[in-house]
């Protein structure tokens, strides 16, 4: 069996554990290395999924609701429906993470474009991405009701 690897251009390594298509849809599982410094996402919320997120090594800032942590080893964070949250890692030292997301949902599909469009992210393609799970990446601090036109014009396609 291969390694299943994606090289991120934030410098994020994640090796894919198990894949929606391998688990009939239920989850999507990697283990990732964070290098030091990283930013991670903007805060955001999904509307369907769940993620969890558990620090094997390092520790890892995570903002979930308006609550800030840092998690150390053995430490693990749910994120439920709905709840906005980020993470980074701080710190001078490499943070590895496993991440499970509940269902399988867009996750995956965007590591891969993220990792195949280099040093610009592919917002087109990371629209159609969105769009074809229902709008379920959604950015804080911009109204919903504006984003999903906004998705709509970057995927190429006209606004509903």
């Amino acid at each position: 069996m291969s390694i299943d690897r994606i090289q991120l251009p934030s410098g994020e390594t994640v090796t894919v554990l198990r894949n929606g298509a391998n688990t009939g849809g239920a989850a999507f599982e990697i283990e990732a290395l964070l290098p030091p410094g990283l930013s991670g996402p903007p805060a955001h919320r999904h509307r369907r999924g769940t993620e969890a997120f558990t620090v094997l090594d390092g520790e890892l800032r995570v903002r979930l609701g308006r609550d800030r942590r840092v998690l150390g080893p053995g430490e693990t964070v749910t994120v439920p429906p709905g709840t906005v949250h980020a993470f980074s890692n701080p710190t001078d030292r490499p943070t590895r993470i496993r991440m499970v997301e509940t269902p399988a949902g867009p996750l995956e599909p965007q590591f891969r474009a993220l990792a195949a469009a280099g040093r610009f992210p592919p917002l087109r393609r990371l629209a159609r991405i969105n769009i074809e799970y229902d709008y379920d990446y959604v950015q804080h601090g911009l109204p919903e009701v504006l984003q999903r036109p906004l998705w709509r014009l970057l995927a190429g396609r006209t606004p509903r």
